[in-house]
């Protein structure tokens, strides 16, 4: 009979209040989802248009919605044809409430199908506009050359750019220089 007993006491004390475990916060220091070793892939009528890749992607909703991406990223663009394109990493992220802007910090590299690389500390991609752009220092790698400036802006895909406050050296062939015009 006491073991009975005791066995009564046991089951009755394990109880759960569902009103105190539904009233429990968790702070906000904590997102609504953490994903690890993410991957997602965003497509548009059938065709892939970029893919990201992420060591952690946390998403915060309510009054502070954001998406912060953490532990190194990628980002490929795909060309019309759903072949992959230019290739932007960095160390962390940030993406806009409505996911339709992406900014990227620390270590940041976007190289396009040219080869032409970019390295900056802060870039931000406005998928509306198909834009990327920064007001920090830039460094464009094209083949021999070597831009620097402070500023950029360009396609999505890297392909198109304008560097603004430009400085570097330009490798010039001399059979594409234009030959003197005669009198």
């Amino acid at each position: 009979m006491p073991a009975l007993l005791l066995a009564g006491m046991l089951l009755s004390s394990c109880k759960n209040d569902l009103d105190k475990v539904a009233a429990v916060e968790l702070p906000e220091a904590v997102p609504d989802r953490l994903t690890t070793d993410a991957e997602y892939i965003y497509s548009d009528s059938g065709i892939v248009r970029n893919r990201l890749r992420a060591g952690s992607i946390a998403e915060w909703g309510g009054e502070q919605k954001r998406t912060e991406i953490n532990d190194g990223l990628e980002l490929v663009f795909y060309d019309a044809q759903g072949q992959p394109g230019s290739r932007l990493t960095a160390r962390r992220g940030l993406i806009s409430p409505d996911g339709k802007r992406m900014e990227v910090y620390e270590n940041v590299i976007f190289t396009n199908t040219k080869g032409e690389r970019l390295e900056t500390e802060e870039l931000t991609w406005e998928q509306d506009s198909a834009r990327v752009s920064t007001d920090q220092a830039v460094r464009v790698q094209r083949g021999q050359d070597v831009i620097h400036g402070t500023g950029l802006d360009a396609a999505e895909d890297f392909s198109r750019y304008v560097i603004r406050q430009v400085t570097g050296t330009i490798h010039i062939a001399e059979d594409t220089l234009a030959a003197p015009s005669e009198p």
